[in-house]
């Protein structure tokens, strides 16, 4: 006995109150003939937003045609539980059939009847939740013709019943060409720019006294702003000399860099040197510049406590910088030593993403200027590309432990979501962007150690497709063989199907009806 003709029977007899719970309704009465036996008819429609599979006798002039109408919502993958369908069957003599329901049998299960009037071939149009969506290829045969087989099913389908995949988190999208960069797989961690972090420590051995308005973690503030005092202990030793000296020794440094710089200019403009020595001497620049920037601002932060004594003899803990305070050490009461670490601020307008690449790849990423990464807690992908994002520079030396090079990608976080330690997945550009068939890494599942994925070849059928790859680029794999263009491919549950042609129980999640 056919399924489209049970199910029909099934629903009209048991109606929505009478719907059983465990999903298996098409299988456990499939023997419930309501003595037609037309052939079944099925067919699978997708809009931008529903998703059709429609289930029903050969179309016969002058006999009702029960169809069973599974609509899905595309976006949850929902059911529709309300509203009104129509199917209009437009027959080759012009004139239209229309059959309405109010409203759903059952959660996404619609049943129309229409009636054929005329022979040939045929057109059905579907109109439901403010969609429309046809089949253009149906045929009404003529009453007392013989009808055609009924179709068998394919091998190696696999049947996920609409009760089942409804209970599942699953979505389907059209296989299709998306640009894609070809990249390098890293990784990488979130650090604070050279000059924008600062570690205040104590600047006199004492007791510890916050604010009036405490310090919080994840407050912002402003460059200046006292956050504390201290209350020197007697006999208490300045380190002014100390920290003055290593101010001299930063601008000293910086000086000779500089001097190195121009120096190897004039030579490489001669032709003396390779152009690598003179990006040696840049980067040297600007890591002694970021270190007179730390001896510069701890100075600074001495003087500008130091300021801060007055009559009650204590020394004010103040700000550097403006930004956000990302850690206390010290709490109010405490004795504190000299150089003891109390607070830290970083300004998070702009960050370093440190990104470490091995050794072979190298040559790869040399003239890298672009890179997106991911970090956990966010779907999305970040970009680093001009003029907000840029290299900073990629190290001469080689780790001898990793065997690793550090590359440093600098970027801007106006809505602050990046924080300072994360670890993230990097995407260094290493070549020209390019079109190509590319689906969502969440659609490809490892099964035997070969890239798998599930196409939906019908409303309940799925089949499974081994898959060679290629580029990966923003979230995206590239797909050389495997899928065509235009066929839906599972982007979202495809564990679930994979249970399913494994005969395995797929797991009842997501949305329940």
């Amino acid at each position: 006995m056919n399924r489209a003709l049970a199910l029909v029977a099934l629903v009209v007899a048991l109606g929505c109150g009478d719907r059983r719970d465990d999903h298996d309704d098409h299988d456990d009465h499939r023997d419930h003939d309501d003595g037609d036996g037309r052939p079944a008819v099925s067919f699978t429609r997708w809009s931008d937003l529903h998703e059709l599979f429609v289930e029903h006798p050969a179309l016969v002039v002058g006999r009702p045609s029960p169809m069973a109408a599974h609509l899905t919502r595309l976006a949850g993958h929902d059911p529709l539980t309300e509203g009104r369908l129509t199917v209009e069957l437009r027959q080759a003599d012009g004139t239209i059939v229309t059959a309405t329901v109010e409203a759903p049998r059952a959660p996404g299960l619609y049943v129309p009847a229409p009636v054929p009037t005329a022979p040939g071939p045929c057109t059905l149009v579907f109109h439901a939740a403010g969609d429309e969506l046809t089949v253009d290829a149906c045929v009404v045969h003529a009453a007392g013709a013989a009808l055609p087989d009924e179709d068998e099913e394919p091998a190696g389908r696999i049947s996920l019943r609409k009760e089942q995949s409804w209970l599942t988190d699953l979505a389907t999208e059209p296989v299709a060409a998306h640009p894609l960069t070809p990249t390098l797989r890293a990784t990488g961690e979130l650090r604070a720019m050279a000059g924008r972090e600062a570690r205040i420590t104590a600047t006199a051995h004492g007791r510890l006294e916050l604010a009036k308005t405490p310090p919080v973690l994840g407050m912002t503030v402003t460059a200046g702003q006292v956050l504390a005092t201290i209350a020197p202990a007697l006999d208490d030793a300045t380190p002014r000399v100390a920290l003055d000296a290593d101010a001299r020794a930063a601008r000293a440094e910086l000086a000779a860099a500089e001097a190195q710089l121009a120096r190897s200019q004039r030579l490489l403009d001669a032709g003396a040197i390779p152009a690598r020595q003179l990006e040696e001497a840049r980067t040297r620049v600007e890591v002694a510049r970021a270190r007179l920037a730390a001896t510069s601002g701890r100075l600074g932060a001495y003087d500008a406590s130091a300021s801060g004594k007055g009559g009650a003899g204590r020394f004010a803990v103040r700000a550097p910088i403006a930004g956000t305070l990302v850690a206390i050490d010290a709490t109010a009461g405490q004795t504190v030593e000299h150089g003891a670490p109390l607070f830290t601020v970083v300004d998070l307008d702009r960050v370093w993403l440190h990104v470490d690449v091995f050794e072979p790849d190298l040559a790869r990423i040399a003239r890298a200027t672009t890179a997106t990464f991911r970090v956990d807690g966010y779907d999305e992908l970040f970009a680093i590309a001009p003029p907000d994002g840029r290299v900073v520079t990629i190290g001469q030396l080689v780790d001898e432990r990793t065997r690793t090079v550090p590359v440093i990608f600098e970027l801007t976080n106006p809505e602050r979501k990046l924080r300072i330690g994360s670890f993230a997945t990097v995407f260094i550009a290493t070549g020209a962007p390019y079109e190509a068939l590319a689906i969502p890494d969440a659609a490809i599942v490892q099964d035997a150690g070969r890239p798998v994925a599930y196409v939906q070849v019908g409303g309940e059928s799925f089949e499974r497709r081994v898959l060679t790859l290629g580029t990966r680029s923003a979230g995206r794999v590239e797909v050389k063989s495997g899928l065509a263009a235009g066929e839906r491919v599972v982007v979202r549950g495809a564990y679930d199907v994979k249970l399913a042609a494994s005969g395995g129980a797929v797991p009842e999640h997501g949305h329940a009806h």
